[in-house]
């Protein structure tokens, strides 16, 4: 407390609200306090501080954090009068699981899903292949086909709206952000993969016809915009939860494989010759496309 002591009411208040505003800037929202001559102002510098640690103690949830607020600066840019537009939602799926979205756009076009990348390096990887690969120097990774996933979010999306979403058209597009090199031999049909660069010059050219009026975005945004969660701490926690739902889908999904049955489909798995040598594809080809 000894910032109390230092500092004038003036001084502390102006302090106090400069701290708030940074942190609603990442999205950390701390609650307001009665200031000088209240011990809440403790609480709120021990807020104040807590947040912070849990910004820097996960450093790969940091930087996939922070390409996320590269990417909602570019979309906050686009005519607001235009475009609707909803960050870090968790949709809630049949299952009792939750399907978390980087980005929402809603627009008189349809409604853009996009999954936010915060790479570095080489990008390589196609439309229908499982994993896709990172080459940063001579560090080389695979994670999982960010179209897949983003595939799986509209249509989590799709369910929660119900009707509200007949006819409308969903745009999938995933983003990588300023240090990644995509290399990608192949267009894609299905989803549109581009830099940060790129992003609002394929919205704004998209084309398609205007299907939404105001009414419909609004009720498509009063419907979604309740899945966000302001309050960091209410959205860690559902972010772990969400984190044990992956790793436990990751496990169910290996032993699927290992007995020889699509977790796409739940068809048979069959082996294959390719040109690469042999895999591991859905016997359902080419209704399913699944390949291990």
């Amino acid at each position: 407390m000894i910032l109390l002591r230092i500092l004038s009411r003036d001084k502390l208040e102006k302090f106090v609200n400069f701290s708030r505003n940074k942190l609603a800037n990442y999205g950390i929202i701390v609650p307001s306090f009665v200031l000088v001559g209240d011990v809440r102002v403790g609480s709120f510098l021990a807020e104040l501080f807590d947040a912070f640690v849990n910004l820097i103690s996960n450093p790969s949830s940091f930087k996939g954090w922070h390409g996320e607020k590269q990417v909602s600066k570019r979309l906050k840019t686009l005519d607001q009068s235009s475009y609707i537009h909803l960050d870090d939602l968790y949709i809630p799926m049949k299952n009792g699981q939750t399907s978390q979205v980087d980005h929402i756009l809603i627009s008189s076009k349809g409604i853009f899903v996009i999954e936010t990348k915060n790479f570095e390096g080489w990008i390589m990887g196609s439309e229908n292949s499982p994993t896709w690969t990172r080459i940063n120097f001579k560090h080389k990774n695979n994670f999982p086909n960010p179209v897949w996933q983003n595939y799986g979010h509209i249509k989590a999306i799709q369910e929660h709206l119900g009707d509200a979403a007949a006819d409308i058209p969903f745009y999938s597009v995933v983003v990588f952000c300023k240090k990644a090199n995509l290399k990608f031999k192949e267009p894609f049909k299905n989803a549109d993969v581009v830099s940060i660069w790129n992003l609002l010059r394929l919205i704004e050219t998209k084309s398609g016809e205007n299907t939404l009026t105001n009414f419909r975005k609004e009720k498509i945004k009063l419907m979604l915009v309740k899945l966000q969660l302001k309050d960091w701490r209410a959205r860690k926690e559902q972010s772990r939860q969400h984190v044990r739902h992956i790793k436990g889908n990751l496990a169910e999904k290996k032993l699927q494989i290992a007995n020889n049955i699509c977790p796409r489909c739940g068809g048979g798995l069959v082996t294959r010759s390719g040109k690469n040598g042999s895999f591991k594809g859905c016997a359902n080809y080419p209704k399913c496309r699944f390949i291990a």
